[in-house]
This record gives structure tokens, sequence and C-alpha cells, in this order.
């Protein structure tokens, strides 16, 4: 886990007592009319403030202090979802307090004293075992605790234990000045609109803005690339929708629930076509479409779109499906047939099938699998242009070939060796960077070539931005594409594109002059290419990756993208 310099963590104590003392002069008259208000509702010798033993920094005991909200007879170490009824205990004077959440302030004395931080997870009680519990898993009790934090801006009183506790490990994984001020103004926003304060408990009420909401159930093989490529089209989506998730948990599904989603965990097997597995999701997607009775499904790949589809046409639930790209299903004649057939079956209800490219939607049609009216085709799932910035080009002493992704048969990793050996026996000077994980069996192969000095392998990344950065040009000689993001996100950076000519390739590249196509399946194609890009002088290398991001900025904003996937579902649905 990602531990907070020494340095910033003393800069934020010092910056906190500072805050803090300023605040205690500043809003001095404040505390003084709230004091007066609490004496005369309750009498002059009636407690003006509250203390309670909670835990600090690497789990040490302190005493907070808050203006009191609550009757003196009120159980005194018990936490207020835990009490029966808790709004009989509250006073007059202590329910506007906690409605404006002004009961807080005294801890303004317990931040200048040290014991607490101006951001940092909520202190939790002396006895509260169960969030201290959840809390080590994410080195939250490591840090000052906090007057506000990431969790009380994402739902406050309302959030479950576990999610509590996950939203505070997130802010320890993020800690910096950026994400302080995040959750300063987030406070601010929350305390004006009294969100997420909720006498009774834990997880136990939503708002009731939310309660209007209608639910969204997305339904994906992936929760990675779900995350990693369309955060932007679910942040979009909650303002209409409360968003549930039916993904198997392989990265990112904590960032998922941070952006303030509910993640099931669903088994799925990719590549596997066992009948048995298959029963067994297609009943589990039964089982949670019975309980969540979402308004809307939005699937993705092909199981969710065929198995979930299904479902929903006969459950009667509106569902939009999309198809990420053809995949190995529709190249083997067999399989291909059966596909096919299960696809006609699954879409027979469904509202609008989104493409990311013009020929995988063609082949649906050819294959008598949809109407041209029930297609939506879009540019992939566009690209971040602030995420992914246009990087000064490198000025690398030998070439920097770049493959990125997963390591296997059907990338075209076997004519990428092919034309990486062949260029290398040549004498030609260049470096092949590979960044991914194997899915088919190439270790030994590549462990060779790291010998020989053609490749060099860094795994799996999960940030790829550096490795855009310091490449001269991104290789992908794929056999089938939806839209491939890896050639979006280096096209962004403003890197050069060497790719196959097939669907989901081709629209990324303006051939020869944001980067060169080469025939599918065909090494000496790959290398001609490649030897010819080595060729090339420094500056026109770096005016084809210009080329790149002028192409991306022009047609492949992520903004656009899912303002047009919004539309279509807002347009069906009949919102506005």
């Amino acid at each position: 886990m990602r531990k907070p310099s020494e340095s910033y963590l003393k800069l934020k104590k010092a910056t906190d007592k500072i805050l803090s003392g300023a605040g205690l002069v500043v809003l001095s008259p404040v505390f003084a009319g709230i004091a007066i208000a609490i004496k005369l509702e309750d009498g002059i010798t009636a407690p003006v403030f509250f203390k309670q033993k909670r835990v600090g920094i690497h789990k040490s005991h302190f005493m907070l202090y808050k203006f009191r909200s609550m009757q003196t007879d009120t159980p005194h170490d018990m936490p207020t979802h835990l009490l029966t009824d808790p709004e009989q205990y509250l006073t007059g004077t202590g329910r506007w307090l906690r409605k404006t959440s002004l009961d807080e302030l005294p801890q303004l004395l317990n931040i200048f004293q040290g014991d607490m931080a101006v951001v940092g997870p909520r202190p939790a009680l002396w006895n509260q075992y169960d969030l201290l519990e959840e809390r080590d898993r994410y080195g939250a009790n490591d840090i000052r605790p906090g007057l506000t934090g990431w969790a009380q801006i994402h739902g406050r009183d309302e959030l479950e234990i576990k999610e509590k506790a996950r939203l505070d490990g997130y802010y320890v994984k993020h800690m910096s000045p950026v994400m302080d001020i995040r959750c300063i103004l987030g406070t601010i926003r929350s305390v004006l609109k009294s969100e997420g304060v909720v006498e009774g408990g834990t997880g136990a009420m939503k708002s009731e803005c939310n309660d209007r909401k209608k639910k969204l159930l997305i339904v994906t093989n992936h929760s990675y690339m779900l995350y990693r490529f369309r955060k932007e089209l679910i942040q979009k989506l909650q303002e209409d929708y409360k968003i549930v998730i039916s993904t198997p948990f392989v990265g990112h599904e904590e960032d998922l629930r941070n952006l303030g989603v509910r993640c099931i965990e669903t088994d799925v097997e990719r590549r596997s076509v066992n009948p048995f597995t298959d029963l067994k999701l297609f009943h589990t997607y039964k089982t949670i479409l019975k309980k969540e009775k979402p308004d809307l499904v939005l699937t993705y790949s092909i199981k969710p779109n065929i198995y979930a589809g299904y479902l929903c046409g006969k459950m009667k639930i509106p569902f939009y499906a999309n198809v990420q790209g053809l995949g190995t299903a529709f190249q083997k004649p067999v399989l291909s047939g059966i596909v096919t057939q299960m696809y006609r079956i699954a879409f027979q209800k469904v509202e609008k099938v989104f493409f990311e490219n013009q020929e995988n939607a063609a082949e649906f049609r050819k294959r008598k699998i949809l109407q041209e009216e029930q297609e939506v085709i879009l540019n992939g799932a566009g690209i971040n242009l602030e995420e992914y910035r246009y990087c000064l080009y490198p000025d690398n002493d030998k070439i920097h070939f770049l493959y990125l992704g997963r390591i296997m048969r059907e990338k075209g990793i076997d004519e990428l060796f092919e034309a990486a050996e062949r260029l290398q026996r040549e004498g030609i000077e260049f470096v092949l960077d590979l960044v991914g994980f194997f899915e088919d069996e190439y270790k030994n192969q590549v462990e060779h070539l790291q010998k020989e000095g053609i490749v060099r392998f860094y795994g799996f990344q999960e940030n790829p931005k550096p490795y855009y950065a310091q490449a001269d040009c991104v290789v992908l000689p794929s056999y089938h594409e939806g839209m491939s993001n890896v050639l979006l996100e280096a096209a962004a950076t403003g890197r050069a594109v060497i790719t196959t000519d097939i669907p989901g390739c081709r629209e990324a590249v303006d051939n020869g002059k944001s980067g060169m196509l080469c025939k599918v399946r065909n090494s000496n194609s790959l290398y001609k290419a490649m030897k010819r890009f080595t060729e090339l002088p420094r500056v026109k290398r770096e005016e084809i990756g210009k080329a790149g991001r002028a192409k991306m900025e022009r047609e492949f904003d992520k903004n656009k993208v899912v303002e047009e996937t919004v539309n279509v579902l807002k347009q069906e649905r009949g919102m506005k």
C-alpha cells in the first residue's frame, strides 16, 4: 500500500494547527452563541460540551469534543446507529446542530492539540471494533483521524461499515493536498445540503434524492476494463440512475465503489465454453435480476449480452447491449453458428446495441441478428484527452517500439516476434518494450528474446502512461478488435502507431499520416512497416505522433462518446 511521505505528513500537521487556531479565534462568537442556546434550553448547569473516548493515530485513544446535542442520560459510549430510536434523545438545539454539523466545531480544539487533522478518516469510538478491524485492512488507522474525510462526502451516516472503511482506505492511498481540498469542498457542499445525516444508522437509509432515481444494472465480464474505459460514462449516468454493477472482481472494483456504485461479485469464465459454468452463470444473472429489479440494464461483452440480455427480454426489463468486438467466437465456424443463433434469441427484445465500428455492426445485420435501426455506432469508448495528454517526443538513443496489452496469439504476438527477430538479424538498432500479462504460453519465448536483447519485458503495469511517453511507436498487430483503446491512448499521447488493417484498428489511424497499417496475420508486412519507421528522420516520426493527437481530438474525445451514449439512453427511455 502506498504510504504518504513523512515530509507531507509534517506539512499537513503544521497546516492543520494554523487553520484550527485561526478557526478557534474567528469562530469564537459562534461558539458563544451555541453555548447560550444550549444553556437556554437545558438550564444554566447543563454541560455545553460532550466528551467521548475516540481512536486516534495507531489506535491510540483521545477525548473528542463536540457540542452536546443529546440529552444527558443518553448512553455514552454507544454509536448513534446502535441506539433504539436515536431521535428520542436529541434536544431541540441538538437536532439543529446535527443537521448543520455545527456540533462538530469543538473538534477544532482536537486538531489544534494534534489529536486530529482537518481531513482524515472520522475517529471511531474505542469500542467500534468492526470499523477498526476493517480500517486495519487499508492502513486507515495509521494516520490522524479527521474533522471530515473522503467517506464523509460520500454518504456519512448512510454508509455501511465495510464501505466506510473502504473509502477511508482510498483516502489514505491518494493522500495529497489536492485530495484534501476535494474533501473540504465536498464537505461544504454536503453540509449546505444536509446530505448524509441520518439518525439511526450506518447504511440504514438512502437519501431522498437517491430514492427518486431509477436503478441501472451494468453487467460486464471485467471490472478492470469497465473502470479503465467506462468510468466517465458511469459518473455521467449517476446523475439519473442509482447504479449497480455485476462483474468479476479482477481489478478496480474498489475504485468503482468509490465512484458511489454498488458492486456484485459475479464469476464469469470469459474464454470458457463449458456448458456447466455457463449454466451456472445464467442462473446467477437470473437471481441478480430478480433481487435487484432494475429499471434498465446495460450489458458489455458476449456472455452478459447473451445470457443477461435473454433474461431481460423474458422478464420485460429494458436493456441495451455493447458489442466491443466480434472476438474468437466469430472466428471459428462451428462456434460462430452457435453464437449467432444465441445472439438472435437474446437480442429479440433489445432496445439498442452499441458497436465500436461499422463493420461489426454490418456483420450483425448480415447474420440477421439485428435491424439497422437497432444499431448505434460509437468511436469505441473514446479517449480522455485530459488524462492522456500530449507528451514531448522522446530523445531515445535507439527506436523504442512498444507493445502494450495481453500477450496472446490473437493480438498478433507471433507476427510481432518474427518481425522483431528479422529486424535484429539485419542489424537494425531498436528495442521492443513489452508491457502486459500472459494469456497464452509465451513466457519461455519472451525469456529467450530478452536474452537475445530483442525484448525488454515489464509485465503488467497499472499505469501505462510512462511507457507511452518513452515509446517512439506503438505496435499492435491484432487479429480482431472492437476499438483498440491502446491505439487511442498511444495516439492521444502523441505517438505513431503501426497496426493491422482490420475493423477496430484502421479507424484509429490515418494510414501514412498518423501511423501505418499492415496486413493481418502477416509478419512480412509488419516487418516492412516497422523497418520503414526506423528509416524515418526524427522530425517525421514526431510529426506522425502530432497527427495522431489531432485525430483523437477531432474524432475520439471521450466527452463526446459519453454524451452520445447518454443521449441514446435518454431518448429511448423518454427522459429529458
